[in-house]
């Protein structure tokens, strides 16, 4: 195995990982929101630094309403989540 690769990936690969988080934000949003997104832009962190996958994305149809958000890929939590104003007033119903 290659040393520099997350320990994550001994379950799987980074993109299994990676694919299992943004399904996870998806349903976030879905569930709490009912709001359906599309992730734009993945970063796995290291795993000396955190294990998670640092997500951004738009709401469908409304690429204006833009967030940030990241899954633990162990426990599938979610953390860190930061909407812009647009997507904040979507969300009050402003």
């Amino acid at each position: 195995m290659n040393h520099n690769q997350n320990e994550a990936t001994a379950n799987g690969s980074s993109d299994e990982v990676i694919t299992k988080a943004k399904t996870t934000a998806v349903q976030y949003f879905k569930e709490k929101y009912n709001l359906d997104v599309e992730i734009t832009k993945e970063e796995m962190m290291p795993s000396i630094v955190a294990d998670k996958v640092n997500l951004e994305g738009f709401v469908v149809d409304h690429p204006e309403q833009t967030f940030k958000i990241s899954v633990d890929f162990n426990t599938g939590e979610t953390s860190n989540f930061v909407m812009n104003p647009e997507l904040r007033k979507a969300i009050k119903g402003e």
